[in-house]
């Protein structure tokens, strides 16, 4: 016979084990869209959490253990953003990893509420890039799946109009090396021997567009990132690192510590960094107290047979008259500081506040205005009208962005250096014999040349015949006014042709008919 305490002591334990039990979720597969990559030992996986370990195709589940605190979200509160992010970010220098703590608070400003909430999670697209080690929704751990780069948290509760909740996460990053291929081109999330660049490394909410989360899948051509706006505070901390570590940022930078800072940047669509243990910088101040900033390395200088060109300095000088200049065409730049960073991989690419340009570019430079290096510094400097303030989808409607920062180059040339124009038709575009349409996705190219061919080089062909089309006026009337319209948003093809009057359309129908897949449809098609 067994004791009654001891019968007891069973009963209890059997009940505590059936509990536990019922409380443990199994991961179920769930179907990845193949990541277009030429570079085929790059497979796509899902970072494991605490809770399952995760394969290539892994739903992630998280039980309820927490409370959520008593706090009213619903309080009108105007002038609160829809987004709002912070970070605690610290980066082991040699290990080429950071552990992060971050914090998301998303208002719901729609008519309906929302059952759930979706993340673009650009870092996970890489093999055991992006380890997720918690996450819980106004301090209660919330079920949530992985997929890529989309992340769905399905909420407890639904999310009413006009109330705002919080998404915490801790996570850890480590940076893959840049490679060659088309892998290379996503260096902006990768080190080199001497850089460590973090672009798009923090998960942020999805874009809402006409009621559904705007997220795509990534692809090896072009962009696909659709970004609104946010405010971003990050502290970050670096381990391991040399006493000559620089940090380049945008925004407002803090020193705080020994390799240490704060990063406050508002209505921002992202926030990058990059950190190198060799960085020059050269500071062109602006005239109203405002600077631009290089950060490039001692390879910047290119020495031709005992004279010394300086690219770096190049580019902070037309870089500040690029600036100046797009002020004056499209509007006023937000921020005391604009930052462009030499980066160890191709090109260029643009974030807010901060730029790349390819290391490549500063290697060809020439000691003249008549270069890529030149060119690919204005253009990403353009982005942040095109892009930074007024923002596109980049997969379904890149020329919005990309045709305008080409021409803009062009606008460059114009005003600095009008003996170069013809210079720059045939350089920048008619030696390639560009074809295509401008209005394609970038999921309809085979090569990033068609992509380029189509999107940038035909799109400056068809922006330089609106202008013929509608004269000088008129034409920059059309881009501020598109600007304006656009500026904090994520624009489509009908907010730009919509800024043309009437007569202006009748005017410019033969040049969309020319360049346009679809001239006769200015909605943009989901």
């Amino acid at each position: 016979m067994i004791p009654p305490m001891l019968r007891l002591f069973i009963v209890f334990a059997i009940c505590a084990w059936l509990l536990a039990a019922c409380n443990l979720k199994r991961a179920t597969p769930v179907e990845s869209p193949a990541l277009a990559d030429a570079d085929s030992t790059a497979t796509v996986t899902v970072a494991a959490t605490t809770v399952a370990a995760a394969s290539p195709t892994a739903q992630q589940t998280m039980a309820a253990t927490e409370p959520a605190p008593a706090i009213d979200r619903c309080i009108t509160e105007p002038e609160r953003p829809t987004r709002r992010t912070s970070a605690a970010v610290t980066v082991n220098y040699q290990a080429k990893t950071a552990a992060v703590a971050q914090r998301i608070e998303f208002l719901n400003r729609e008519d309906a509420a929302l059952d759930h909430i979706v993340l673009d999670v650009q870092a996970n697209q890489w093999q055991d890039s992006f380890l997720l080690q918690k996450l819980a929704v106004n301090g209660q751990s919330t079920p949530y799946e992985i997929n890529l780069n989309r992340l769905r948290i399905d909420l407890a509760e639904p999310l009413e109009s006009g109330c705002w909740l919080e998404i915490s996460l801790r996570f850890q990053l480590r940076a893959d090396e840049i490679r060659d291929g088309l892998r290379s081109y996503r260096g902006f999330f990768g080190y080199s021997r001497r850089q460590l660049n973090l672009g798009h490394f923090l998960p942020t909410v999805a874009a809402r567009l006409r009621g559904d989360w705007r997220i795509h899948a990534p692809a090896g051509i072009g962009e696909q990132i659709v970004n609104d706006v946010a405010d971003w505070a990050v502290d970050l901390t670096v381990e391991n690192a040399a006493e000559s570590l620089q940090l380049a940022a945008p925004g407002a930078v803090t020193k705080i510590g020994d390799r240490a800072w704060t990063i406050r940047l508002p209505q921002s669509r992202d926030l990058a960094l990059s950190l190198s243990e060799e960085f020059v910088v050269a500071e062109q101040p602006l005239a109203d107290g405002r600077s631009l900033a290089v950060y490039s390395f001692a390879d910047a200088q290119v020495n031709d047979r005992g004279l010394v060109m300086d690219g770096a300095a190049h580019t902070a000088r037309e870089g500040a008259k690029a600036l100046e200049l797009f002020e004056r065409r499209f509007g006023r730049y937000p921020y005391d500081r604009l930052v462009i960073v030499q980066g160890d991989f191709p090109d260029g690419m643009e974030f807010t506040g901060l730029v790349f340009v390819g290391s490549a570019w500063f290697y060809g430079f020439d000691g003249t205005e008549k270069n890529y290096l030149t060119l690919i510094s204005v253009h990403e400097i353009a982005h942040q009208w095109w892009y930074a303030r007024v923002g596109n989808d980049a997969a379904l409607s890149p020329w919005l962005d990309e045709a305008l920062a080409t021409y803009s180059e062009y606008l460059y040339i114009e005003e600095y250096y009008p003996a170069e124009k013809n210079w720059w038709w045939y350089f920048r575009v008619a030696v390639y014999l560009p074809e295509g349409g401008v209005d394609s996705a970038v999921y309809e190219f085979n090569t990033p040349r068609e992509y380029i061919n189509a999107v940038y080089l035909r799109g400056a062909q068809m922006l330089q015949n609106l202008r013929e089309d509608i004269g000088d006026e008129n034409f920059f009337q059309l881009l501020r006014s598109y600007r304006m319209a656009g500026d904090g948003t994520i624009a489509d093809s009908a907010l730009f042709w919509g800024q043309l009057a009437p007569d202006q359309q009748r005017l410019t129908a033969a040049t969309r008919n020319e360049f346009l897949a679809d001239p006769a449809v200015f909605v943009e098609q989901e």
